[in-house]
């Protein structure tokens, strides 16, 4: 490690033409000569990442509880995570009414959404985003992969937009999800956090990396760190040249898969692919300190997406509509498998990635649920819910714990509570919250 009197900021940049590329944390950003020793105080970050239209919950929900609990088959891909996850069970969506949009809406806001009005309520990203976010260029981001115009028009009376979204700014201004990964790139790259069409044109046209413009900065920043800070800055690099390279072939070509639902320009025709450059930016947005706050829906609630590379000819939504049909009941269970497994690489890398005395996983919080259980009854209680990482904050994985119908916003105080941020907007008197989720923390 290099001894540095002064060390880089904690939020350093290269700036090129048209891109700001933000640096993750090196120990050159550590006061290596201060008295403490210490390494400096680090960013906490949150993650929802919300698992649609239900699971078969027999191939969830472990039966026995504590810390000698045996993974169901949907959860046996978080085995080599087992001890930095809790699997909750008992956990409700008590505001959710209705079949789909209104558990949605309510997930995150713990409302019950007005259809008179078309209000609901703040979700808890934002309420965490507008504390947190004056720290970062970006104060949140939505993701997804499923696009607008696939929720379609009004659903159980409510617009379509409630089953597209889960994170609203105001009671009555939902955020839409960001689906194509060209522009979450340019979003985290470009000298903006808008879009600059001029920049992204042309990089486009010369199929040139957004590292190239600001070639001569890395090579004097590689000549001024430490060893250690230079294989951290080769692997962060190798990563953006990754993610720009898999976006560029989805630009360049389409995979030849017959579906009846037309993808816009720049959205992988595979799931997988699409899914894994979503979580491959989060963990680059959490790294460089971009943002502190990210949601993403892995589809739309009752999202009738077709998974036809895992057999499944019929749309998501309509296979969980199985009633009792095994060749249906077994396509679903592929389904939550193949999204379990998803999760489980994005949890991989979030370990494997370096924030000074842990992992990025340690400083982080990943929630992972959804607001069904059994899709094909449209049930909202005991819905599936995975907690990750945050062992810098106390959390106690490897645990089943089970609750007796605790609302899913009671996490969401506890996380607002490890957050450090005020949870007074969050409490409303229409909220179903009732307390602080209890049993987390060691």
């Amino acid at each position: 490690m290099m001894i540095f009197k002064k060390a880089m900021p904690r939020r350093s940049f290269l700036k090129g033409a048209g891109t700001t590329v933000a640096l993750p944390f090196l120990d050159a950003m550590v006061p290596a000569l201060a008295a403490t020793g210490g390494t400096g105080q680090r960013p906490f970050r949150i993650g929802y990442v919300y698992l649609p239209t239900g699971r078969i919950m027999e191939e969830w929900i472990p039966a026995k509880t504590g810390s000698d609990y045996l993974l169901t088959r949907t959860l046996q891909p978080f085995a080599p995570h087992r001890e930095d996850m809790l699997v909750l069970s008992g956990l409700d969506v008590v505001a959710g009414k209705g079949p789909h949009s209104g558990p949605a809406a309510s997930y995150m806001t713990g409302i019950t959404p007005d259809k008179g009005t078309n209000t609901v309520g703040i979700s808890v990203d934002q309420i965490i985003a507008k504390q947190l976010g004056k720290e970062t260029t970006l104060a949140s981001m939505e993701l997804g992969v499923d696009p607008q115009e696939w929720a379609g028009g009004a659903v159980d009376g409510l617009p379509g937009y409630y089953t597209s979204t889960i994170s609203w700014r105001t009671e009555n201004t939902p955020l839409p999800r960001q689906v194509n990964p060209r522009n979450v790139f340019e979003r985290l790259f470009g000298d903006t956090d808008t879009l600059d069409p001029v920049a992204l044109k042309r990089r486009m046209e010369s199929k040139s990396s957004i590292l190239d413009s600001v070639g001569s900065g890395v090579e004097r920043l590689m000549a001024s760190v430490g060893t250690t800070d230079k294989y951290k800055l080769e692997e962060y690099f190798d990563a953006v040249r990754d993610i720009e390279r898999g976006i560029q072939v989805t630009e360049e070509k389409s995979l030849d898969l017959d579906s009846d639902m037309m993808r816009p320009a720049g959205i992988p025709n595979l799931y997988e692919d699409h899914v894994n450059l979503m979580f491959d930016m989060m963990v680059l947005a959490y790294q460089t300190d971009m943002t502190r706050i990210i949601s993403f829906m892995l589809g739309h609630e009752g999202s009738d997406r077709n998974y036809l590379e895992l057999g499944a000819k019929d749309g998501h939504h309509s296979l969980t509509h199985h009633k009792g049909r095994q060749e249906a009941i077994d396509l679903v269970k592929k389904i939550d498998l193949h999204q379990s497994n998803l999760l489980s690489r994005f949890i991989s890398k979030m370990k494997a990635t370096d924030d000074g005395d842990g992992s990025l996983l340690d400083n982080t919080i990943i929630v992972a649920g959804g607001a069904h259980s059994d899709g094909n009854l449209h049930l909202h209680t005991d819905v599936p819910t995975l907690v990750f990482g945050a062992r810098e904050k106390n959390l106690k994985g490897g645990r089943h714990i089970r609750y007796k119908g605790d609302p899913v916003s009671n996490l969401h105080l506890k996380v607002m509570e490890m957050a450090e941020v005020s949870s007074e907007e969050y409490l409303s008197e229409k909220s179903d919250a009732t307390g602080i989720l209890e049993g987390l923390t060691a």
